[in-house]
This record gives C-alpha cells, structure tokens and sequence, in this order.
C-alpha cells in the first residue's frame, strides 16, 4: 500500500510541475500580443522607471501610457506600488500593427489626479533594449517654479 500511495503522490507533484501555456484573451496573448512581450527578444524595445513627485517621494497608482503618435497607438501601463513602471515590449506591438519603431514618434503621458509633469519626459532615441525613464510629477497646486 505505501509504494502506490508513493506513486500517487508523485504523479499528483508531476502534475504541478507541468509547464502552463500563455494566459489568452479573446484569441490573443493576456498583456502581450506576441511571445515578445516579455522582452526576451534582441529586438525588444521596453522602458522602465520611477515616478517620483519633486519631495522625492514615490507616487503610486499612476496611469502610464505610451504612445506611438505616427500610428496613432496607445499602449496603457499602470505603475506598481513603490512608483515603478515597466512596459511591455513596445517594438513588438508596433511591428504587429505593420508598422516601424520610429522613437521620435514616441511619447509617454500620464495621468495621476492632483498631479502634473514638472518636466517632460525624456525617451531614449533607440529601437531596441530596456531602457530607464524617470518621471518626475509636481501637485496640481504647486506654483511654477
């Protein structure tokens, strides 16, 4: 009786095991919509940063979105709880559009009530790689400096 239980256990352990697919949604990868998403591709293109607010404390639950204004496309990320944000691979959505990374048709906007931009936002002029780009917010209320 304990070798089968022993089996039991261990095929019921083989069964965690096994590797899980790609989460889908209405015929298309959950977040991603292609298997570079995850930025594991030469050609990936991702930013990744802070958002900070001029105090230098973190500021969460910011709507990030980044656009490609030459296609019209906008790509929404929300940041996590310290003030971080990470992009999906944005070369990968713009080539499943058909179109090019031109990264001087790249902005990122935000949106955070109470807040604004203290300065604008600074995209690096590449194509691909994971690149850092800090957001720096000011209250709504605070004067011009």
């Amino acid at each position: 009786m304990i070798p089968r239980r022993r089996m039991m256990v261990l095929a019921g352990a083989a069964g965690l095991m096994a590797p899980v697919g790609a989460a889908w949604a209405n015929g298309t990868p959950f977040f991603f919509p292609n298997a570079r998403g995850d930025a594991n591709s030469p050609n990936a293109l991702v930013y990744t940063g802070n958002i900070k607010d001029t105090s230098g404390r973190y500021v969460d639950d910011v709507q990030v979105l980044v656009i490609a204004t030459d296609l019209g496309m906008t790509i929404p990320v929300k940041n996590d709880a310290p003030g971080h944000f990470r992009t999906p691979d944005i070369h990968g959505w713009i080539e499943n559009l058909g179109g090019k990374v031109n990264p001087e048709k790249i902005r990122i906007d935000i949106n955070k009530p109470g807040y604004l931009l203290a300065r604008p936002v600074a995209i690096p002029r590449r194509t691909t790689g994971v690149h850092p780009v800090d957001i720096l917010l000011k209250p709504a209320g605070e004067a011009k400096k």
